[in-house]
C-alpha cells in the first residue's frame, strides 16, 4: 500500500503488511523505514488531519527503525 501525504515533513509512506514494515518518504529526501508496525498505524498516519505531527506522536521513537 502507498499513499501520497500532504505534509511539510513526509511526502509519502508505504506499508509492507506481510512485514509490517512501514516506510516514510521524507521531504527532505530521506527514507525512514519501522519494523513491527501494526496496519492501524499506517490507517491513522493515512488519514491524519497532520501526518507530521501523528508522525512525531506516535511513531517516531516508539517503533525500531530498520534504517
Amino acid at each position: 500500500m502507498h499513499v501520497e501525504l500532504r505534509s511539510k515533513l513526509i511526502e509519502a509512506a508505504s506499508y509492507d503488511e506481510n512485514a509490517q514494515l512501514l516506510r516514510l518518504y521524507m521531504t527532505s529526501g530521506q527514507l525512514r523505514e519501522f519494523v513491527d508496525v501494526p496496519r492501524r498505524v499506517f490507517d491513522d498516519l493515512a488519514k491524519a488531519p497532520s501526518a507530521g505531527a501523528y508522525y512525531v506522536e506516535n511513531i517516531r521513537g516508539r517503533f525500531s527503525a530498520s534504517n
